[in-house]
């Protein structure tokens, strides 16, 4: 089934919603960390490469609202809801991992990065065809 019923359909888009603010929000601690905690702990390279992870959480965080908002109005739409999942997942692998990259040092983390940037990338994709088949009916 394409869709869900539009309580069901507005509790999961605003749990969606309410996940992009936590991430967003994180973000902004961990910016404001990576300023006055991090900088003087860290080589230029590992703030550069903090920097990035906390750039791509605040843009990801907006793409969860942004799906969440669209789940609210299109209903649960498997892919909406996948691109969303996919996101989360993104976050935590691509953003995580640059992250304990930077505080570490530790090139371990690096391998999380790319799996984590393709799930993004993938996200986007779901969220465009979704949208794509929406406009499509």
């Amino acid at each position: 089934m394409a869709e869900c019923s539009i309580e069901n359909a507005s509790r999961l888009g605003g749990r969606f919603v309410a996940l992009g603010a936590l991430v967003m929000a994180l973000a902004v601690i961990f910016g404001a960390a990576g300023d006055h905690l991090v900088a003087g702990r860290v080589s230029a390279e590992g703030l550069h490469i903090y920097d990035i992870a906390d750039r791509f959480q605040i843009y990801h965080g907006l793409g969860l609202l942004f799906i969440g908002m669209l789940i609210r109005q299109y209903g649960k739409r498997r892919l909406l809801y996948a691109a969303g999942g996919l996101m989360v997942l993104g976050i935590l692998l691509f953003c995580g991992g640059l992250y304990l990259l930077a505080l570490t040092s530790d090139v371990f983390w690096a391998f999380f990065a790319p799996v984590g940037g393709t799930l993004l990338v993938l996200s986007w994709l779901l969220l465009a065809l979704s949208m794509w088949r929406a406009s499509a009916t």
